[in-house]
């Protein structure tokens, strides 16, 4: 629906025109106002001009109704795509492709039509130049490709990337890649014969097809030329940003790929405006990855193949220039790789030789235009074909953990903070990777992964290094200018006085870089106070990082370095000097070493960091390590991951299966419920928990029951009664197999969660279950209810921080447990004394755990067989006593050994003597359950792999939250993973992600979820939720598919006292003149909203409402302080819970005052998916507080507002048994002050 006229913005530009054409009471259609509103965006403010275009939905109202008439107007066909374009800078790809889907393939048509028509010089004039054309048609080709899981989208791209890209490959070229593949010769062939008989179809299908055959090579023939003669830099970069998303994904590379090679496209890019990119190009191009069949090379292979070109080079110079190349024939193949060496080797042919010998073996000779390259271009090419090509495992080994200067404050870095800050037309391209839908292998993954971690921390470090180094004031020393002393000081920060590189050992078999560097560095405290020097001596411990930088006079910094602590070495508690023993980076201080650069001479400043922030290194460690080594995830998950194949071969499937679903079922007509969908239920047995289910193999026949006697004495009743949705999700993660898991708000995830980790724990007692979440708060809660199950104490493990917040008294940290353990140990020990003195056995029989051994096989066991074979007394009536009971002599019996079993168990702690030793075996031997947070499986995952941690199951909570790669690692922590359990609602928000940049373009915060479920892995989606009263859950419900209530009406009681409505959306207008405020970037204010919603909160204080039922959330850091000032001031002895929605989802509150904030655009809530977190955080009330003409026009919220707007925009409040009307602020408060209800 067109939202209502916009109220309180201004008539003018292009608000102005929105208002007269599309916002009015009819939408009047003419092409002269697309030609009006393309003036409009030229010039320095054409990108604020589109995204103000964008918001009043110029695309959604006005162009998009109008297609069928207006699509033969080129500037019409440029405004869509600049719409699409801007859409997809801002991530609203989900909705954008639903508006399309039935006439998007003769869109696309157009837009390639259009570009076509360019580059031969036939299209009508436009009002953006040709060349801005050009690059807004390729930001549309950028986005499509980007999106080809959408069926419209993929049909209508692909056709343009097929294997017809082909007749532009040299002929010698594309033989040898045919070579070994039969079916890809079909193909060909196939292509081949469509030109012969071409004549025999249509002259449209003739046009469609040297289309497709074409335009990818005219692009890029338009793009080598633009890098030859240095012009349009905009299109150029935009070029290189499509070539290589296309070369990044398997199925739009096959074919082209060989075309980027052939053309040298890379090389001859790479130019000192376009380094960076054209780089990246190349590394994707000669990527280890065979292009057609996909299948990855191993380092070896992909050795083996560099040295068979190189072996094939001097085949073809034997065979036609034996003497003039005769050095290069008798070259090693290390040499030939080397391009100056090589060069150095064809100095000896002439330019016709040099010619002859690239065309035989399979080197381009001519540009794209068909001209003859000259000697020293074809020499360079010639060279850089021949180039040896380095492995993934080789580079990561390369690779430092620590970000450098030129990292830190390199281009990449600030220009992913300041991303989508242009203000004109030319969208940026960065020199990152993007995560997307598929990659091209684990290697490839795990490479662009650390790129942008590296990024990510990067960007924290620069912003603590240069506020520390600021802080502290370098200034030259008047004896050398090139010396430093420090003016002022930091509590984060301290002048190095030494560090000295102490012990370089020598490098490991088969690498270059040292294998370990230690250096002692000696810190400067003194002038310091005793709290600062506290601060340093308890936050710097063996593993920490610090951050080393040279600082120069004015606060520059000309070097950084870090290092990791591995001991502090000096004995003068107090004094003004602490010395400790650091690891440098291997890999960075070889490359410092071979340039010379005494930058270990330099380094003045030391830098600690907040311990929640400085755990970069360990993340980037271990994916540097899993980079080096074989890929680790499991074969059964390895195609479903890398997104290729059939999307739903790893998920299992409950069809003509047995599941042991323990006390998953509370009675017969629970289950006869679960699976009413079934023809029949027969219960094999009278029903008793726990059970086992056979599944037929479809609906049309019986579900049989039967129950399970060897689980019955070890499972403890479960109350709930999970719905059939639950059901199926529970039963299908107990299968082998990818188990996605949807749960909206309030249908119980945690519950789903904790019900498969007890099955999982009961019916396989030999298997252990890694227990994932995303944040401690979550871990807790779920590691409490798992607590509160019939599961042994000592199969339970929780690592990482936040342990201490778990409410009871028993400790479930590697600490905990030991002592735990020692404290049973001389509890049975004991018991076990006191039985040697009920058998009259002489001794310290309790001594240890092996005395306690001898005395069970000598003593205790021998008289029971005695016992059981002559009869006579019970030999042990006298330890049990009034226990004891004439017939239960074999339970008896069977008691005694458990506790000598258990003792048996324990027996590795008495003889492990350290704490590391017994922590250890717990993880390994005891521990059944294991319980951590994702960035602690990452942080601690080296040390994992050296003990050999085995893991069967990994149940992952919050898996919608976590960054794909903080997904991945847990998965590989083991590899024998059998199941995989990620739960989680891709609806809801997704992983926290502060660089625009690396948000925006790389797509870092998707989470592996997402993912699978954009790829289409079949997925559970819980349908009844049990949190919010029914009206409320109706505001997100079409967020999903069949999103039910569990609870009736009547159980959340009456209306909410003092209101006449149960969620109401309140429009607030100026306040004393005033809307929104900026003090600072990105921190936005609203003090008329803030008055307001406290004004509110006063009054339902006054209603006798208590501060604990009351949440209030906003959407932005900068509002949530100033709700907080304003509260401490009118309401301070009963303060609510203040939060931003993004840090409250995951919580729930009776009633929640949302404050939207801003009154010129709507900001980040237009993320439905930060929308859907904001609505259901309330049970019984939610009241949204913002400015209706703002809201009401964002096309993504035209539902979420129809919904809010249905109980209309004033609040309606109920102060005593009648409804008053509060038509804005001024009368809320005077209704709060008046103290009359």
């Amino acid at each position: 629906m067109p939202p209502k006229s916009r109220k309180h913005t201004e008539s003018t530009g292009v608000d102005a025109v929105a208002q007269k054409h599309w916002l009015g009471k009819t939408v009047k259609w003419s092409t002269s106002v697309v030609t009006e509103i393309m003036h409009m965006c030229m010039g320095d403010s054409a990108r604020t001009t589109v995204q103000a275009l964008e918001r009043l939905q110029y695309l959604e109202l006005y162009l998009w109704p109008n297609f069928t008439c207006a699509r033969s107007n080129d500037d019409y066909i440029v405004s869509v795509l600049l719409m699409l374009s801007e859409k997809h800078e801002q991530g609203l790809q989900s909705s954008m492709w639903q508006m399309f889907s039935n006439d998007f393939g003769e869109l696309f048509d157009d837009a390639i039509g259009l570009m076509i028509r360019i580059m031969q010089g036939t299209a009508c004039e436009t009002v953006l130049d040709a060349w801005t054309v050009r690059s807004i048609v390729v930001r549309f080709l950028v986005a499509c490709f980007s999106s080809i899981e959408t069926a419209c989208v993929r049909d209508a791209c692909m056709p343009l990337v097929g294997v017809s890209l082909w007749h532009h490959v040299t002929p010698i070229v594309r033989d040898r890649s045919m070579e070994g593949v039969a079916q890809l010769r079909k193909f060909w062939k196939h292509e081949s014969k469509k030109w012969i008989v071409s004549a025999k179809v249509s002259e449209a299908e003739a046009v469609r097809r040297t289309r497709d055959r074409d335009f990818v090579p005219s692009l890029v023939r338009d793009l080598l030329r633009c890098v030859r003669e240095g012009e349009h830099d905009v299109f150029v970069a935009g070029m290189l940003e499509l070539l290589i998303d296309l070369g990044s994904q398997l199925a739009t590379r096959r074919y082209v790929n060989l075309l980027l090679d052939d053309w040298k496209v890379a090389e001859l890019c790479a130019c000192a405006s376009y380094v960076e990119l054209a780089q990246r190009l190349r590394n994707v191009v000669r990527f280890q990855v065979r292009d057609v069949t996909g299948q990855t090379l191993t380092a070896s292979e992909a050795s083996d193949r560099n040295y068979q070109r190189l072996v094939d080079l001097q085949l073809v110079a034997f065979e036609k220039l034996p003497d003039e190349l005769d050095a290069l024939i008798v070259a090693g193949a290390g040499r030939l790789g080397i391009p100056h060496e090589l060069n150095g080797l064809l100095k000896v042919l002439s330019f016709e030789q040099l010619l002859e010998f690239a065309q035989a073996v399979g080197v381009r000779t001519q540009d794209a235009d068909g001209s003859v390259y000259d000697e020293e271009q074809l020499r360079q090419l010639f060279c850089m074909h021949f180039e040896a090509r380095t492995s993934v495992e080789d580079r990561a080994r390369g690779m430092s953990a620590y970000p450098d200067e030129q990292v830190l404050f390199g281009s990449v870095v600030t220009a992913s903070d300041a991303y989508g800050r242009a203000s004109s037309l030319e969208y940026p391209v960065l020199a990152l990777p993007k995560l997307g839908l598929q990659f091209l292998s684990v290697h490839d993954y795990l490479l662009r992964c650390f790129e942008l971690l590296r990024i990510e921390s990067a960007s924290d470090i620069s912003s603590d290094i240069q506020d520390a180094v600021g802080r502290m004031q370098p200034q030259a020393t008047f004896e050398n200018s090139e010396e430093v002393h420090f003016e002022g000081w930091t509590r984060m920060a301290l002048p190095i006085k030494s560090l000295t590189i102490t012990d370089v050992q020598r490098p490991r078999v088969g690498e270059q870089e040292p294998s370990c560097v230690r250096a002692d560095l000696i810190v400067d405290l003194s002038g310091f106070t005793d709290v600062i020097c506290a601060e340093w001596d308890a936050s710097v411990r063996p593993r920490d990082v610090l951050i080393l930088a040279a600082a120069r006079a004015g606060g520059s910094v000309a070097y950084v370095r870090g290092c990791k602590v591995e001991a502090r070495v000096d004995d003068n508690e107090g004094a003004g000097e602490r010395q400790f023993r650091v690891l440098l980076d291997c890999a960075q201080y070889a490359q410092d070493i071979a340039s010379s650069n005494g930058v270990y001479d330099k380094l003045n400043v030391a830098i600690r960091r907040r311990p929640q922030a400085n755990n970069f290194k360990s993340v980037l460690e271990t994916v540097r390590a899993l980079m080096a080594a074989p890929p680790r995830v499991p074969k059964w998950l390895e195609p479903t991951f890398l997104g290729y194949g059939d999307p739903s071969a790893a998920c299992p499937k409950l069809a003509s299966t047995t599941v042991s679903f323990g006390d998953t079922f509370v009675s017969a007509d629970h289950v006869r419920a679960t699976f009413a969908e079934y023809a029949g239920v027969d219960f094999v047995d009278p029903f008793a928990s726990p059970c086992i289910i056979e599944y037929p193999a479809d609906t049309t026949g019986t579900v049989r029951v039967q129950s399970s006697e060897t689980q019955r004495r070890n499972v403890q009743a479960n109350q709930l009664e999970f719905t059939p949705m639950q059901v199926r999700a529970i039963g299908q993660s107990m299968l082998p197999g990818l188990t996605l898991v949807v749960g909206p708000p309030g249908t119980g995830k945690t519950d789903v969660a904790v019900q498969i980790v007890s099955n999982l724990y009961h019916a396989y007692p030999r298997e252990t279950i890694l227990l994932i979440t995303h944040s401690n708060q979550a871990l807790n809660q779920l590691f409490a209810k798992i607590v509160d199950l019939n599961i042994e104490p000592r199969h339970l493990l929780r690592l990482g921080h936040g342990e201490e917040e778990l409410d009871g008294d028993e400790r479930y940290s590697r600490a905990g447990r030991i002592d735990s353990y020692l404290e049973r140990r001389t509890e049975l020990l004991s018991r076990v004394q006191q039985l040697a003195e009920s058998l009259k056995v002489a001794g310290d029989m309790g001594y240890t755990c092996e005395t306690a051994r001898f005395f069970f096989v000598a003593h205790v066991r021998m008289r029971w067989e005695q016992y059981k074979k002559n009869g006579g007394n019970f030999p042990f009536a006298a330890y049990f006593g009034d226990q004891y009971v004439e017939g239960q002599e074999s339970q008896c019996f069977n008691e005694l050994q458990l506790l000598f079993d258990e003792l048996a168990e324990i027996q590795p702690f008495e003889l492990l003597r350290d704490h590391a030793s017994r922590a250890d075996y717990l993880l390994t031997q005891q521990a059944r359950i294991v319980a951590m947070t994702c960035t602690h499986a990452a942080m601690r995952f080296g040390e994992f792999q050296k003990l050999g941690v085995r893991f069967d199951t990994v149940v992952m909570e919050e898996a919608a939250q976590v960054l794909d790669i903080e997904t991945f690692v847990p998965l590989v922590l083991a590899p024998n993973v059998k199941r995989a359990v990620l739960i989680g609602d891709h609806n809801q928000l997704p992983p926290v992600v502060k660089s625009p940049g690396l948000r925006m373009f790389a797509n870092m915060e998707q989470s592996m979820f997402a993912r699978m479920v954009r790829l289409g892995v079949p997925y559970v989606e819980l349908d009844r939720q049990a949190r919010a009263r029914s009206s409320i859950a109706s505001l997100y419900r079409f967020r999903y598919q069949n999103l039910g209530d569990l609870l009736p009406s009547s159980a959340f009681g009456a209306g909410n006292k003092g209101f006449k409505h149960e969620f109401q959306f309140v429009d607030v207008g100026e306040y004393n003149g005033q809307g929104e405020s900026e003090p600072a970037p990105h921190y936005f204010q609203n003090l008329g909203e803030a008055e307001y919603v406290v004004a509110v909160y006063q009054f339902m204080l006054q209603m006798g409402y208590t501060a604990s039922q009351v949440a209030i959330l906003t959407t932005y850091n900068g509002q949530r302080a100033l709700l907080r000032d304003v509260l401490a001031r009118r309401c301070p002895d009963s303060l609510p819970r203040v939060s931003t929605v993004d840090q409250f989802q995951g919580q729930q509150s009776d009633i929640v005052l949302l404050s939207l904030v801003r009154t010129t655009r709507v900001g980040h809530i237009r993320d439905l998916r930060r929308m859907t977190v904001a609505l259901s955080r309330a049970r019984l009330g939610l009241y949204v507080f913002g400015r209706r003409s703002v809201f009401d026009s964002c096309f993504e919220l035209s539902r979420v507002m129809q919904n809010l707007l249905a109980n209309g925009d004033q609040l309606n409040v109920r102060p005593l048994k009648s409804v008053v009307c509060v038509k804005d602020v001024h009368e809320m408060l005077r209704l709060v002050a008046s103290h009359k209800i």
